[in-house]
């Protein structure tokens, strides 16, 4: 069988998720993440290739272009693949050797106050769910509840703020019956014993810490020196109310960090494309057959 280009093309490859954070359990998934160079067909020709992903998404590989892209946005994901521990790198090209030496120009404000994005997203579910658990929608709304009557085979709402209240209380419930049907049985048996999902709160805390140290000295640390720590608030050592306050202290700090970080508004864009360009063109087209060599569409 032959080998896929993502694979042969490959420029890094590391692990990724709570294994590359040291918080994994012995039921944690295995997941990676990795950079490949398209074949010339997709860069100079019609053809496309952004990523792709295994069945379940549990391993991504990136066209450098994209990768680049996204990491240039402050994407936690892919800024936290560029400083992954060597422990964790479980493939690396001499090309992509020469990405790893060149992660710090991905760096600015953008990427601690992404992080803090993503923790706001991570809040924002956990909260949803919270409030799932403890007051659950107890039927499917009508519209005669919202004062609406039978009118030529559909209904007549008496306002129009009457009848977006109908649609807003069906989409909640919709949206909770979708979450009932897919509810991870683990996550659902975390959010039955500490009323929330601690997983969530885990990698809340996680993110909004690692905005805070990037923003201040610059520092991405992927494998947490606070590990133990947020082990213990996965198995639930704070109330959901503390954990609240935390995140909003944390989140304040990130915004009051950001006015004074040393580190630039924007990321290097210039240099990043340049290098993105080098490496490209060496891979595809250089002299040394270990980069020639996987060239072939």
């Amino acid at each position: 069988m032959t080998e896929p280009f993502w694979e042969r093309n490959l420029l890094l490859r590391v692990r990724s998720g709570s294994r590359a954070y040291g918080l994994d359990t012995p039921q944690s998934d295995v997941d990676s993440r990795g950079v490949c160079v398209p074949p010339r067909r997709f860069l100079l020709g019609l053809s496309t290739f952004e990523q792709h992903e295994s069945e379940g998404g549990d391993h991504v590989v990136y066209a450098l272009a994209k990768f680049a892209r996204l990491a240039l946005e402050g994407n936690p994901n892919l800024i936290e693949t560029l400083f992954t521990e060597p422990p964790d790198i479980l493939h690396l090209h001499p090309l992509g050797e020469r990405l790893f030496e060149a992660r710090r120009l991905f760096l600015s404000r953008r990427v601690g106050q992404r992080f803090g994005g993503y923790a706001t997203a991570q809040l924002k579910r956990m909260a949803g769910h919270h409030r799932w658990l403890n007051d659950p929608p107890l039927h499917q709304p009508g519209p005669a509840e919202f004062g609406a009557r039978e009118h030529e085979g559909g209904f007549r709402f008496p306002d129009t703020h009457a009848e977006r209240s109908y649609q807003a209380a069906l989409k909640h419930w919709n949206h909770y019956q979708t979450w009932r049907r897919q509810r991870n049985p683990a996550r659902a048996a975390l959010e039955e014993r500490h009323g929330y999902d601690t997983k969530h709160a885990m990698h809340l805390v996680r993110l909004l810490r690692m905005g805070t140290e990037i923003l201040t000295d610059g520092e991405v640390r992927v494998r947490r020196p606070d590990a133990e720590e947020l082990r213990a608030i996965r198995a639930g050592s704070l109330r959901y109310e503390d954990l609240l306050e935390m995140a909003r202290r944390e989140d304040a700090r990130i915004a009051e960090l950001e006015a004074r970080s040393p580190l630039p508004e924007q990321p290097d864009a210039e240099a990043i494309e340049t290098l993105i360009e080098e490496i490209q063109t060496e891979f595809l087209f250089g002299t040394d057959d270990s980069c020639t060599r996987p060239s072939a569409p």
